[in-house]
């Protein structure tokens, strides 16, 4: 039931206490303590124990309740309509109805919320003729959403008054007065909607008192202090305040130094809030206190002596921060299953969030009037939660609200729509595979660091899932002591680059278009920096640059990241991207069963010495079965330029990567969101153009793995040498690995955006078939090095087919390395060391028979000495 803060000025006749209405709907029943009826199918008591309206198409519902009180009687309620009202959509109050049903024609009266003028009135209704006595504000209810208490209050002469408060407390407004006796006594109260099918779901009722004129006996209290400049600040009572006492410039000082203002004035449309000037200035980040005296209600209740901290802080970007967020609330661990963000002032001043703006995507939310207090928190979350989530501190409903589980961009702007905290979240952020399924939130280990972005937050190792209105449980001491430099630049036109640094910078410091240089071209004429990253520059130049040329960028000044850690000296590598044909790039590693936790891999190499863009190619799947690709996805929607020679590396998670493997150039791993089918078993992965042309292609099997590890999880397979054919299953072989090669279970292993572990680039020597490097000496341990037996070939001319044979000393035939196999005109083979039957052939000496013939009956036969060498 309602928690009054009056007293009833009143005769308590038992006649009266059975009359009065209180109802705020917390028993979950509206049929019975009191009982209303009516269209009760067309209603729901909602989980924030609201009365809510529930249907589905276009309609006219009510509710009534019985109730005999009309004279010296005041009705209370609050209301809800998230909705612009209309002529087809708004909502009456019933105050006095003859009849039950409020549908038919009756006499009484109602406050009417909404109409064509968005206005809040009181009619009279004589049959079906409508009288209006009081009219409201216009535009009042014009909102997307419309939040109020209204009271109306009559006494036994007939005299009417209603009152609103637009932020649904109890700092009433008079809307009008009126006199009216038509009527003088009632059956029933009730509550009437009309509304078209969008809007069927959308009108809230609670709080409702229906009793005597109370009488209010409690002072006003001071609730907010906004500073609003160097000279102006703004009181907030919760209560209307009388002009008499508030208006009165000695009724407030300001310590520090600054004693009484110049002048206090109460609002003219709020009296619930007076606005204090002062001559002297605050001083930027000094802390004062006001104290306010003999401060009056509209009633006469004097305030005893109240004070308040306040302070002037321009505010500045990360001062409040976005601190926890819970995406997917479900399966829950043991907070309630409600989507919540929460912000988190990091100064010492209270910070006023009225009219601030929460961008969610492309969905901007402006919040209502709240603070935030030093050092505290603040949840933003649905209206639907708030019956919960208020449970955990202030928190800020909103009519809709809704995060992706998988990835969000958050931007936080105060009321000058400024930027004060940005970040754009994933699921890699939870660092944590089970925890991002659900029911953990992302929690910000270190306030002070609001730019770290991914290194700075992880899932919240709290037992209840998350920390909603406290201090984060993975909260940490994590500053950013890296200074800034620069990765990489994209191209958007042959005049236009853009360069990206490592991390968000400090804007202003980069913005000066005079210290950039592309060495013997020129500088920019015009910069721009990437809102609301900053972590990257555009440049425009007045002349086009070259293909084929690698140009160097430099900025010359002094560049500082979000955290202020500087560099003087920041360099770039960039060029023009040409279109890449067949065989200029090639897949030279990938990892397609990796261990738990882990994520698959593609690594490609540019084969040439020309620069191409990532955002012109696509990973894809190959169908055997309907000879076609599949599962087409773009690696990047923006320019990556990769250049010559170099290895790049693609996954959904670079940080999972990098914990497992060596990883020398992090910058050449690209987080792409999802990766194309790759089975731990066999499967096919392509690399394609812009429109559709195959560059290079890899039909992959387990079996292609050293036959004698025992366990190939989280081990690549490594292409031996870029220039051999890529389906050739010679060209692949297992990545060495730390430990023993013939244990149950192997260690990480892989090379990722680096030269291959089993990589061999052999030297020619005259003569058709001859060993790799001239190197007879070979270890199949799999340490790395010299694991594999490489045997090259060359042939004048095409079509020529081999029988290789490996013998040992004795002449026994260990192993059939080819049978009838037709070559290529230039390539290699390879022994593994292992014999016929998989096992590992003894330490000693071998002979390589190899017989080569034609069609046209030509044979040639080599034979070749190896030793297969091992620890003893």
């Amino acid at each position: 039931m309602l928690r009054l803060r009056y007293i009833f000025i009143l005769i308590l006749l038992p006649y009266f206490a059975f009359s009065q209405i209180q109802d705020d709907f917390s028993d979950g029943d509206f049929t019975s303590n009191p009982s209303w009826s009516g269209d009760n199918t067309q209603f729901k008591i909602n989980t924030s124990k609201k009365l809510q309206l529930n249907n589905s198409t276009s309609d006219t519902s009510y509710l009534s309740t019985a109730n005999t009180l009309i004279n010296n009687t005041e009705w209370r309620f609050y209301i809800k309509q998230s909705f612009n009202s209309s002529s087809n959509n708004y909502s009456r109050i019933y105050l006095v109805s003859n009849q039950a049903n409020l549908k038919s024609n009756l006499n009484g009266y109602f406050v009417q919320f909404g109409s064509t003028q968005d206005d809040i009135c009181l009619y009279r209704q004589d049959g079906n003729s409508l009288t209006k006595l009081i009219s409201g504000t216009v535009g009042y209810t014009g909102n997307s959403v419309n939040e109020f208490t209204l009271k109306i209050t009559r006494d036994a002469n007939g005299n009417w008054e209603l009152f609103s408060d637009a932020n649904a407390g109890s700092n009433f407004q008079s809307e009008g007065t009126a006199t009216d006796i038509n009527y003088q006594s009632t059956s029933y109260f009730g509550l009437w909607c009309k509304y078209t099918s969008s809007n069927s779901k959308k009108v809230y009722f609670d709080d409702v008192y229906v009793g005597g004129i109370v009488v209010d006996t409690i002072p006003p209290k001071l609730t907010t202090i906004h500073t609003l400049d160097a000279h102006h600040i703004d009181l907030y009572f919760n209560e209307a305040v009388d002009s008499s006492s508030t208006n009165n410039n000695t009724h407030y000082s300001v310590s520090p130094n600054l004693g009484n203002p110049t002048s206090a004035v109460r609002n003219l449309n709020d009296h619930s809030l007076v606005h204090l000037y002062y001559t002297g200035a605050f001083i930027q980040g000094t802390l004062y206190t006001l104290t306010a005296n003999n401060i009056k209600d509209m009633s006469g209740n004097v305030a005893p002596s109240q004070q308040m901290n306040f302070g002037w802080h321009e505010i500045q970007y990360g001062d409040v921060t976005i601190n926890e967020i819970m995406a997917d609330p479900s399966p829950k661990v043991a907070l309630p299953e409600w989507e919540y963000i929460e912000l988190y002032n990091n100064t010492i001043f209270p910070v006023s969030l009225k009219n601030w703006t929460l961008q969610i995507g492309k969905s901007i939310k402006t919040l209502p009037d709240s603070s935030i207090a030093p050092h505290s928190y603040v949840l933003i979350g649905h209206q639907n939660a708030e019956a919960d989530l208020s449970n955990f501190g202030t928190f800020i409903a909103l009519s809709s609200f809704s995060l992706t589980n998988s990835s969000q961009e958050l931007i936080l702007k105060n009321e000058k729509n400024q930027l004060i905290h940005y970040i754009h979240y994933n699921s890699n952020w939870y660092q944590d595979n089970n925890k991002k399924e659900g029911g953990w939130s992302l929690e910000q280990i270190d306030p002070n660091n609001h730019c770290g972005g991914q290194k700075n937050w992880t899932a919240s190792t709290s037992n209840m899932g998350g920390t909603p209105g406290s201090e984060n449980a993975v909260f940490a001491a994590n500053p950013d002591k890296t200074k800034p430099e620069g990765i990489r630049v994209s191209e958007i036109d042959s005049m236009t680059i853009v360069a990206h640094f490592s991390e968000s910078m400090d804007s202003t410091s980069i913005l000066d278009a005079s210290k950039y240089e592309v060495s013997n071209f020129g500088k920019p004429v015009w910069v721009g920096n990437a809102y609301p990253e900053y972590n990257s520059v555009t440049l425009k130049f007045s002349k086009a640059f070259q293909k084929q040329t690698v140009y160097d960028l430099v900025f010359t000044g002094t560049a500082k990241d979000c955290a202020g850690n500087s560099n003087s000296l920041i360099s770039f590598r960039f060029g023009m991207a040409e279109k890449p044909e067949a065989k200029d790039i090639i897949i030279n590693e990938i990892l397609f069963d990796p261990q738990s936790p882990g994520v698959d891999y593609i690594e490609i190499k540019n084969r040439t010495n020309k620069i191409f863009d990532l955002k012109d190619l696509r990973l894809a799947n190959w169908n055997e079965e309907t000879q076609s690709f599949e599962n087409i996805k773009h690696i990047t929607s923006e320019s990556y330029l990769i250049y010559q020679y170099g290895y790049y590396v693609f996954c959904t998670n670079s940080l999972i990567v990098q914990k497992q493997y060596l990883v020398r150039n992090p910058r050449q791993i690209i987080e792409i969101p999802s990766m194309i089918s790759m089975p731990s078993s066999e499967g096919s992965v392509a690399i394609l153009t812009a429109n559709f042309e195959q560059i290079d292609r890899f039909d992959y099997n387990k079996d292609m793995h050293f036959a004698l590890l025992q366990n190939t999880k989280g081990i690549s397979l490594e292409r031996i040498n870029p220039d051999l054919p890529t389906n050739d299953r010679n060209s692949w072989h297992s990545a060495a690995t730390n430990t023993d090669a013939y244990s149950q279970t192997a260690n990480f292993a892989g090379t990722p955006t680096s030269i291959n572990s089993q990589y061999s680039n052999g030297t020619e020597f005259n003569g058709e078939v001859w060993l790799h490097n001239n190197w007879d000496i070979f270890s199949p341990d799999n340490d790395g090095r010299d694991d594999v037996l490489l045997i090259d070939y060359k042939f004048p001319d095409a079509g020529y087919t081999a029988n290789v044979r490996v013998y040992d000393v004795t002449g026994k035939l260990i192993r059939n390395l080819v049978n009838n196999e037709l070559l290529a005109t230039k390539g290699m083979l390879s022994w593994d060391g292992l014999d016929n039957n998989n096992q590992k052939a003894n330490i000693g000496i071998y002979i390589i028979y190899a017989e080569i013939f034609n069609l046209n009956g030509d044979v040639k036969h080599f034979k070749l000495k190896a030793v297969l060498a091992g620890r003893l």
